[in-house]
């Protein structure tokens, strides 16, 4: 959250900087004012006594009191940052095409350059001025009688004549007469865009309210989706049949307690697993260590008994000095305990030892994607088409509810791919496939041949593969299934199937890891199913 917050924060310094939306002062008391929105608080900051900002405020109450957009925010950061991105650009937005795209572009012009004309130039036009003003203005709003027995008098006399004083008068009268006519311009135009404004709000709030409904929807239909969904305002919203669609076999998957059962196992085949993670390395320890040399003598360390006369001391050499000492002295000599100076020399010694270390460490994989390959051909109508339509919907929900994710391979005489990872752009496909009529053979060769280039890719490597079918099918190529055997023996790939059919292809069953076989018309066979798959998940 924090990451969402500074990536926010980024977003409102770039708008304040370079919004271009009126002047700095406005844009960032409109940031103040949405962080209050979106935090649910009241604004406890300075207001702005400016119609622009008054406006935009208010627009930023009613978008903000939308039903339910706040508990979608709180919900979804990425969704909390697409709302904020999408409000900054529409103010910016509304505001340059109201400043450009307005009705007064002409009279704006015509008052610019009558700011910039000369006395002289202005004697002999400044009736089509009053002319125009008069038919544009009524009496109320601007007097234009009173200027014109104004500007007469000044020109009654050649401008060359005028004095000082008569110039100063002058412009005071043009400059009151111009900045009434601005005033009056910039009122008209002020108009305009607020209508505008509001136009474009109720267009934006509308889409939003669409949008909030829409993902409520979805979020209550595939909640284990919920944080995948986006926010795109740029994309249509999906369609209403998507949206019955999806309704309908969350429903019967929602009411079927069975079938949900089944669906949960399935989706949850390939657990977690245990791994012992072995690591050989090579490790060298340095030594440093003094080492003594008794050979050589370069520095007195202490006094030590010996027989070294070269070395002894003083005190013991008097004692050859006297006849009754020299005994004494001789009985040390002979029993080597003469003091004597001791000498030592050190040096540092390095040296390297190499030695083998083997660590060990236990590593959790984690579940392994799923790729789910269901027939839709015509021999499937019916009953087994709804149950495969169920269960791959709720094999799907299951996977994204354990983070992993999913690819779906329907097949006939072709195949149509579905990677449900990016489910917030899948929606629509997915409800298509729940829709769809079933028709045409079945070659499974072609679903069993994509769902192997998926595993060949860095996404789906680990995935396992569940194949739903009636399996009145032809024999698969040989290539295709020796390859599916060397992914079972090498990778440890898990193949699956769902047999819904009273009798299947045998010999291609047996190619599979774990086979279930259900007779749509048979009562009871899915809560068999479940037990099995419990037994199955529960090793």
């Amino acid at each position: 959250m924090e990451a969402q917050d500074d990536v926010l924060e980024q977003e409102f310094e770039r708008f304040i900087a370079f919004g271009q939306l009126l002047d700095r002062r406005t844009r960032r008391y409109l940031v103040a004012y949405l962080r209050s929105k979106l935090s649910g608080t009241p604004y406890a900051g300075e207001l702005l006594n400016d119609r622009y900002a008054e406006y935009f405020q208010r627009a930023l109450d009613d978008i903000f009191a939308i039903d339910d957009l706040l508990f979608v925010c709180e919900r979804n950061a990425s969704i909390t940052r697409q709302i904020v991105l999408d409000t900054l650009y529409w103010m910016k937005k509304t505001f340059a095409r109201s400043e450009t795209r307005h009705p007064y572009v002409q009279e704006a012009e015509l008052l610019q350059g009558w700011s910039v004309t000369p006395a002289r130039a202005f004697r002999p036009r400044y009736p089509h001025l009053i002319q125009f003003l008069s038919s544009t203005y009524v009496r109320e709003e601007l007097d234009t009688r009173f200027y014109q027995d104004r500007l007469d008098k000044f020109f009654s006399r050649e401008v060359t004549s005028w004095t000082e004083a008569d110039h100063a008068a002058f412009d005071r009268i043009l400059t009151d007469l111009l900045s009434q006519w601005d005033a009056l311009l910039q009122a008209k135009i002020l108009a305009h865009q607020l209508r505008s404004f509001n136009d474009a709000k109720e267009s934006f709030t509308e889409l939003l309210e669409q949008k909030v409904t829409e993902y409520r929807r979805l979020t209550t239909i595939l909640s284990p989706f919920t944080e995948y969904l986006g926010w795109d305002m740029s994309r249509d919203l999906w369609q209403a049949t998507s949206f019955d669609t999806l309704q309908e076999y969350d429903n019967l998957l929602a009411d079927e307690d069975s079938l949900r059962r089944l669906a949960d196992l399935l989706g949850n085949l390939r657990e977690a697993e245990i791994e012992m993670e072995e690591e050989t390395f090579e490790k060298t320890i340095v030594r440093q260590e003094w080492v003594t040399d008794p050979l050589s003598r370069s520095e007195i360390v202490g006094v030590h008994e010996s027989q070294d006369l070269n070395h002894i001391l003083s005190s013991e050499a008097a004692l050859l000095s006297r006849r009754d000492t020299e005994t004494a002295f001789l009985k040390k000599y002979a029993d080597h305990g003469l003091l004597t100076l001791r000498y030592e020399d050190r040096h540092a010694v390095r040296s390297e030892d190499q030695v083998m270390e083997v660590n060990q460490r236990i590593k959790q994989r984690e579940k392994g994607p799923f790729i789910v390959c269901v027939d839709t051909s015509q021999s499937m109508m019916g009953r087994p088409e709804e149950i495969a339509k169920v269960l791959t919907l709720g094999i799907l929900k299951m996977a994204i509810h354990g983070n992993r994710r999913a690819y779906l391979i329907s097949f006939s005489t072709g195949v149509k791919t579905l990677d449900l990872y990016d489910i917030a752009n899948s929606i629509d496909e997915l409800a298509a496939f729940l829709n769809m009529s079933f028709y045409g053979g079945t070659d499974a060769t072609l679903a069993l041949y994509e769902a192997l280039r998926q595993l060949k890719s860095h996404d789906y490597r680990d995935a396992d593969v569940l194949m739903i079918s009636d399996f009145v099918m032809y024999k698969i190529d040989r290539e295709i299934l020796a390859e599916v055997a060397h992914f079972q023996q090498n990778n440890g790939t898990e193949f699956h199937s769902l047999a819904l059919a009273r009798e299947a292809n045998a010999e291609l069953l047996a190619r599979f890891d774990t086979n279930w076989i259900y007779d749509p018309a048979q009562r009871g066979i899915i809560r068999e199913l479940t037990r099995g798959l419990t037994t199955i998940a529960d090793r």
